[in-house]
């Protein structure tokens, strides 16, 4: 999802320009408070968490060394193979860990990062079947350079005619990654002048943060957004009434809930809770 406005590494105000992953978060911040009153001192507030988006986060990763333990959180529906989900709870772990630990520092790292994979695997433009297509139109994995710097997302070919119809598949006119940026680019104008509150779900209750099954709430978020069939509607259409509409009712309230869900299962192991499922 589109994350930052940012263009220089390492500024003071990475993760601070507003994007789509960094209005989500401070939704769910806002929302954990209200649900989890007990929350102490060893959770992050959301001006740390927010220090690891942007140029600190996954998609800065992909600008620094593309190719390279590259985040890219894409997850099939119905043809899952489970990585994204291993990536979640590995963040759970380390979550719990450094709250256990009173480190606010490693905290504010994993639920920002935890928060990023989560939203990726609900945004619907994030299940189409990316690494297949990229495969077939990248004929050599070699990422060609600029002055030295590797540029990610320009496709090769064992010839000159070849490599200009990968990326022409690619960047053209519906393009791979053209519909990709299109849809995300529609999602931040959509949401960027709504208040935070109408971000949040409708129902969430403080017993719902209690005794969590992840991988359970995981998978059946999933489930209710592909049910819609988003991003097919998108190629199809393009941007609709219909759609814009499902994206602020919908899509929008599913990922702030599943976010917090996934902060409030750290939160409950660390406490050790008896029935805290970790699965």
């Amino acid at each position: 999802m589109y994350a930052t406005l940012d263009l220089f590494e390492n500024s003071k105000h990475s993760g601070k320009l507003i994007g789509v992953h960094q209005k989500l978060d401070k939704a769910a911040r806002k929302l954990l408070t209200r649900k989890i009153k007990s929350i102490d001192g060893s959770f992050p507030d959301i001006k740390e968490i927010l220090h690891f988006e942007g140029s600190r986060g996954p998609d800065g990763i992909k600008k620094k060394s593309p190719g390279v333990d590259d985040p890219d959180y894409f997850i099939v529906p119905g043809k899952d193979d489970g990585v994204l989900f291993e990536i979640v709870m590995n963040h759970q772990h380390n979550l719990t860990e450094a709250l256990k630990n009173k480190n606010r520092e490693r905290a504010a790292f994993e639920a920002a990062w935890m928060a990023h994979a989560l939203t990726d695997a609900l945004t619907p433009a994030h299940h189409y079947p990316y690494r297949q297509v990229v495969d077939e139109l990248m004929t050599d994995k070699d990422y060609k350079k600029l002055f030295g710097h590797p540029i990610k997302g320009i496709m090769r070919g064992e010839t000159l005619l070849q490599a200009a119809r990968n990326n022409w598949l690619y960047w053209g006119a519906g393009g791979v990654m053209t519909k990709h940026i299109a849809y995300e680019y529609g999602v931040a104008y959509i949401i960027a002048p709504i208040r935070l509150d109408r971000l949040m779900p409708k129902q969430l209750s403080s017993e719902e943060l209690k005794n969590i099954d992840l991988k359970k709430e995981f998978y059946a978020a999933l489930e209710r957004i592909d049910y819609l069939k988003m991003y097919q509607h998108f190629l199809d259409s393009g941007w609709t009434t219909q759609l814009a509409v499902e994206t602020r009712e919908i899509l929008i309230p599913e990922i702030v809930r599943l976010i917090v869900i996934g902060w409030a299962s750290s939160i409950e192991l660390a406490k050790g809770g008896q029935n805290a499922k970790k699965k």
